[in-house]
């Protein structure tokens, strides 16, 4: 199924003494490429978080944050009375020196450095928090994924109506190639026989014929007509396929977009040209639209 790059997802989820609050967002990339915002806490789960993303997205820049919030304070907490006091202390010594009456209050003294300190050794242990995370990893990941792919729906019928529309500007290019060919090998030939008229030169008619063929031959864009029919029919497959088909539709944009300059650069008449300008205006657009597909 075709998948967007452009997603979020998130959960919140409690352990043993703590919840966690997981988010996941997703943007274009063109390779895959993970973000994380972990609380300090519980930094250690970064590595196995994001080998997790690994296993479920092939493409796009992948955000995790992880926020982490104790629920049993006490077991987790102390405060260091020794510490406490010692700066209690010295701050009460500081207003006589400086003539200052401000009131010292217990909370400012709890910010201070040293005065609290976590059992994080004991409660926070990997083997505890890493199950809990992974659990809401994966419920956020797969809310993410399944925004990707309601969003995937919307760019596959998109993508199937500008290939529609390419297709029937390539057999209307087809239909009227041909002509365009005879038309400038005529073309070609009176402008050949007035220069040589002109010069007074005298050509065998079968050597002209011969000349001005080679010449018109070149502005055939008959293969480059057939080769962009092929990259549309792999284009429309790949829109079926079930793996991420991102670098392959990227690959075949950038295929028929070569063969529209190619033939562009052979066309020989008004015609022709806005024809064209139509052909690479559709594959970009769709080229803008594929940087889009996981």
């Amino acid at each position: 199924m075709l998948r967007s790059m452009t997603g979020y997802g998130e959960l919140r989820l409690s352990g043993e003494g703590f919840e966690l609050f997981i988010e996941t967002r997703s943007v274009n990339n063109r390779f895959l490429k993970i973000s994380s915002k972990i609380s300090e806490e519980v930094s250690y789960l970064q590595n196995d978080l994001e080998e997790e993303v690994r296993r479920h997205v092939e493409r796009g820049s992948i955000f995790i944050t992880v926020h982490f919030r104790p629920t049993r304070f006490t077991d987790l907490y102390d405060v260091d009375e020794e510490v406490l006091l010692k700066y209690l202390s010295r701050l009460k010594r500081l207003p006589k020196a400086l003539g200052n009456s401000h009131q010292i209050l217990l909370k400012d003294l709890l910010h201070l450095p040293g005065v609290i300190h976590s059992e994080e050794n004991v409660i926070l242990s990997k083997e505890a928090v890493l199950p809990v995370a992974l659990r809401g990893l994966r419920s956020a990941l797969q809310q993410m994924i399944l925004m990707r792919g309601r969003e995937g729906k919307n760019l596959k019928r998109h993508f199937e109506a500008r290939a529609k529309f390419l297709r029937s500007l390539l057999t209307r290019l087809s239909a009227r190639a041909p002509r365009a060919v005879a038309d400038y090998q005529k073309r070609l030939s009176e402008r050949v026989n007035r220069l040589l008229a002109d010069q007074e030169v005298t050509l065998s008619p079968q050597d002209l014929i011969r000349e001005v063929a080679i010449l018109a031959e070149r502005s055939d864009i008959t293969e480059e007509i057939d080769r962009m029919q092929s990259h549309l029919d792999q284009f429309h497959e790949s829109l079926e396929a079930k793996e991420p088909v991102g670098r392959k539709l990227e690959f075949l944009i950038q295929e028929m977009f070569r063969e529209s300059n190619t033939m562009a650069s052979k066309s020989t008449s008004a015609e022709l040209s806005r024809d064209l300008v139509e052909i690479k205006a559709e594959v970009d657009r769709l080229k803008e639209q594929i940087q889009n597909v996981e």
